[in-house]
């Protein structure tokens, strides 16, 4: 008898647990919507409309706005990984080139709204700033897979590298978006031409 009180006690507390979380998700999905409208610094009375949640709920789960904003940082981290899927090393270099510029173009222009958003607050906040310094991370990791061959071949590797992190990286290509006014393809056709003379330039 006592085992099943137990296990009903369980279930209720395992399902309080879920409702939770999607809550949580629910507010997070919120604040990434309002970005990707343009709203880059929304309040918490919005993000709460948005989410379908009283505004006591919002902040039952995060402690204020940054701390939501984090979450959402957290939430970008995973979707960047999913855009960053592991390129064949043996195959040529024009194969490897297309796949990465294409996983690249479509991984900045999904998280561009949020990441803009989140360049504003980042001088505030030293999450905000881990966060990003683990994108860059991952985005030096699969350089170095991708383009190994290249890369070892090169006189000074470590300057290639950190060029090519610096073509490749999501500020150029908020740069050649918004402040040179390229559309996608020529964005796309820009980090190609930065990449390839990079890496097969004597």
């Amino acid at each position: 008898m006592q085992a099943a009180l137990d296990g009903r006690e369980d279930g209720r507390e395992d399902g309080r647990l879920a409702r939770s979380q999607r809550t949580r998700d629910a507010i997070v999905d919120a604040l990434r919507a309002l970005h990707h409208d343009g709203d880059l610094r929304p309040t918490a009375p919005r993000v709460a409309e948005r989410a379908g949640v009283s505004l006591r709920t919002v902040f039952q789960h995060f402690n204020d706005l940054e701390t939501l904003l984090v979450a959402a940082g957290h939430r970008d981290l995973e979707i960047a990984r999913q855009y960053a899927r592991p390129i064949d090393p043996a195959a040529d270099f024009a194969t490897r080139l297309t796949e990465f510029v294409e996983q690249r173009t479509q991984m900045y222009e999904s998280l561009s709204p949020v990441w803009r958003a989140a360049r504003l607050q980042q001088p505030f906040s030293p999450q905000i700033r881990r966060n990003q310094d683990r994108l860059l991370e991952v985005g030096c990791e699969q350089l170095a897979t991708t383009f190994a061959t290249e890369l070892d071949a090169a006189e000074n590797r470590a300057a290639v590298l950190a060029a090519l992190q610096a073509a490749t990286t999501w500020t150029t290509w908020e740069f050649l978006r918004s402040d040179l006014h390229h559309d996608v393809d020529a964005a796309r056709a820009a980090v190609r031409v930065l990449v390839t003379r990079l890496l097969t330039q004597p």
